[in-house]
């Protein structure tokens, strides 16, 4: 099954989506904002027999996730029909610009007087990370402007990539020679960001968040910066604590650091590329525990913590990859020339040609199935539709979406 793509004409910076708005950066400095859902809705009642399509690709990519929806997914009288439209929508040819659709679309400076190394959007806020630091911008509604006076510093030093959480209320940053930070994220706080604390002095130039830990990584070397939780046993509430940093030579079991590999992760999935192809790590985190009951304070086992999951051969040179990424769908790597998305079931796309900048959406509830890639005339949005149809336990490429039953506590051996 092919993905979908939508083109829309115009020379963009960034972009992200984000509760039912798609956001552009303008590469001149403008900040461009899409009514996506009402656009969605528009394409849907104008193309009515792949309404369905149009709305699971391009605005509730959830929906085939939900476990209920999924049994009667695959029902296969109803699987064939969506299956059928989902076909269907990928031979169209989705263009578009600014002119068709100026309906949906509002128009104003950017809160940020420089062009983003990296951005993400948490809880109504555009954070954006430069070599001058790291910022916010309060998202405003479409109808109106988003003040360029409203941007606010919150560290002064280089941000490399910045990523959210959904489960800890913190922003992670990679921050090159400078090593791993952490955010403690405080919409009640007139500073909004504080806590800062470095999770590790290691050089990093990427992020990703793996539940409540927070893996990081350059070309050179990865490590995960593992934390656990803690319950109170008198109000039940748990809170991360610190456990250790985690170098890959660790999580591949081979006691050192391998030479001409790039290793990077999300979730649950840990993925080195070397010259004989990708191996695959399944991460589980630390479970939870309570003061006092004998082991809160042991450190989990490798072995506890990671399982090898298997490998696949790739003729990729791990020495040209130029950044990485993962979603539901599958991991993309970058190289000079273009990207290679390695699907989670097991085909792979590649799109040619020098990306400007490009990222998925790992944390998104509604837009997880969706890679963007802004070329310098263009940007290309990609909806991946066939993992609707990928048994999510088993996938070697992709995290898996859904509830946490995929977590599979690994089994200490006897003499361990």
């Amino acid at each position: 099954m092919q993905p979908v793509s939508l083109l829309l004409e115009g020379e963009y910076w960034d972009s992200q989506i984000y509760s039912g708005e798609l956001t552009l950066f303008g590469a001149e400095g403008s900040y461009h904002r899409i009514n996506w859902s009402e656009l969605i809705d528009e394409m849907a009642l104008a193309h009515p027999a792949i309404q369905t399509a149009l709305r699971v690709a391009f605005s509730d990519s959830d929906l085939f996730y939900t476990q209920k929806v999924r049994k009667i997914l695959r029902d296969p009288d109803i699987e064939v029909v969506i299956k059928r439209q989902l076909n269907a929508l990928a031979s169209f040819a989705l263009e578009a610009s600014e002119q068709s659709w100026s309906k949906f679309w509002r128009t104003s400076d950017s809160p940020f007087d420089f062009l983003p190394v990296d951005t993400d959007i948490y809880y109504h806020h555009v954070f954006a990370g430069s070599d001058s630091g790291l910022f916010s911008a309060l998202r405003s509604g479409a109808s109106s402007k988003l003040l360029k006076q409203s941007a606010r510093r919150h560290h002064d030093g280089r941000i490399l990539q910045v990523k959210a959480s959904n489960q800890s209320t913190a922003i992670a940053a990679a921050a090159g020679s400078d090593g791993l930070l952490e955010f403690a994220f405080k919409s009640t706080s007139e500073t909004l960001l504080d806590e800062l604390r470095t999770l590790a002095k290691r050089p990093c130039s990427s992020c990703e968040w793996a539940f409540q830990s927070v893996f990081a990584w350059d070309t050179v070397a990865a490590y995960l910066a593992n934390f656990r939780r803690e319950k109170d046993p008198r109000t039940n509430r748990a809170h991360r604590v610190f456990d250790q940093v985690i170098g890959e030579e660790r999580m591949f079991g081979n006691g050192a650091a391998t030479v001409d590999s790039y290793v990077w992760g999300s979730n649950e999935k840990i993925f080195k590329l070397n010259a004989s192809g990708l191996e695959v790590v399944n991460y589980a985190p630390p479970p939870d525990r309570k003061p006092g009951d004998g082991q809160s304070i042991a450190k989990p086992t490798d072995s506890e913590l990671f399982k090898s999951l298997g490998s696949k051969e790739l003729n990729i040179d791990p020495t040209q990859i130029v950044a990485t990424g993962t979603a539901p769908f599958g991991s993309i790597v970058e190289l000079p020339d273009r990207l290679v998305v390695l699907r989670s079931d097991n085909e792979v796309n590649v799109f040619p040609g020098e990306p400007v900048h490009w990222r998925v959406f790992p944390r998104s509830e509604h837009y997880s199935n969706q890679l963007h890639i802004v070329y310098e005339d263009r940007i290309q949005i990609v909806s991946f539709v066939h993992d609707y149809f990928v048994e999510q336990k088993s996938k070697l490429t992709g995290f898996a979406r859904g509830s946490n039953d995929f977590i599979v506590r690994h089994p200490v051996a006897k003499d361990a």
